[in-house]
């Protein structure tokens, strides 16, 4: 394994990259850092070069001062397949991660070889109804953040918004909350950003990038409901469902996940399927 930092558009992101093989970028999403893929990581190293990182304002990578944007995520993922993967990867995202992922590819097709996202938080996407939920536990645990209990808001927010009720106490562990909350600050930044839940997915159709979306037959209502939009933006993409499994299959199922990630990515071709077809793959 080697690892490093690599500085782009005033940050410094830590990265660490392991394997051989065709190359893959894991980013992770809100709150996490690329621990979160832990139990991913090793076993799709066996067969590609894998490569993860802190998005800026996470843990060991820095957070520059002023209002971020899902636009400079996006940026620094392009920066990091330039500059750790020649030019070209695999794009693995998870939650926010994933609308990072899309929204770079959509930037620059040639950087993708295929994409797989797992329930990007594409709220705008829905209607109304279905994302205002969603939207009143976002503007508490911003609240909270704000007035300085980044526990309360952090566990707020993983349990009502980004991973379901009870995940908190019963999926994360000591690492993962005290990271959570570590980070926290960054989440209300996103927060702020009004373009992070309206990334649009249409200019990746017809782009020729094989496109997998992943979902948990257990995930939260807003999430399927993302999912079936992004269906109708990208007709062309697959649907691979996870079986049992929630927000976050590289936490609580990633036996099963890590399966389906590798059976995605031995032939960029499978991703290839004709509008409309679902060609779902329980694990």
């Amino acid at each position: 394994m080697t690892a490093g930092r690599l500085r782009v558009g005033g940050a410094e992101l830590a990265w660490e990259r392991a394997g051989s093989g065709p190359a893959v970028v894991l980013v992770h999403g809100s709150g996490d850092n690329h621990r979160s893929w832990d139990a991913v990581a090793p076993a799709l190293a066996e067969t590609h070069t894998v490569i993860r990182y802190d998005r800026r304002g996470h843990s060991r990578s820095s957070a520059p001062p002023g209002q971020g944007s899902i636009r400079e995520d996006a940026a620094d993922l392009l920066t990091v397949v330039d500059e750790l993967a020649g030019g070209s990867a695999h794009l693995v995202g998870h939650s926010y991660g994933g609308s990072v992922v899309l929204l770079a590819a959509a930037h620059r097709p040639t950087a993708a070889r295929s994409l797989l996202v797992h329930e990007p938080p594409l709220f705008a996407l829905v209607d109304e109804g279905t994302r205002a939920e969603a939207g009143r536990w976002m503007r508490q645990a911003a609240d909270l953040l704000e007035a300085g209990d980044a526990e309360a808001g952090a566990r707020t927010f993983v349990d009502h918004v980004g991973f379901g009720p009870g995940s908190w106490a019963e999926l994360f562990d000591d690492d993962l909350r005290a990271t959570a909350v570590a980070n926290a600050h960054t989440w209300l930044d996103q927060h702020r950003d009004p373009d992070r839940l309206a990334v649009d997915p249409s200019a990746l159709a017809g782009s020729g990038v094989p496109v997998t979306v992943t979902t948990g037959t257990a995930t939260p209502p807003t999430y399927r409901a993302v999912v079936a939009a992004l269906r109708e933006k990208l007709p062309g993409a697959a649907v691979a469902r996870v079986q049992g499994a929630g927000h976050a299959p590289h936490l609580s199922h990633p036996e099963a996940y890590v399966n389906l990630l590798r059976a995605r990515l031995r032939d960029d071709r499978r991703s290839r399927v004709l509008p409309g077809r679902d060609r779902g793959q329980g694990s």
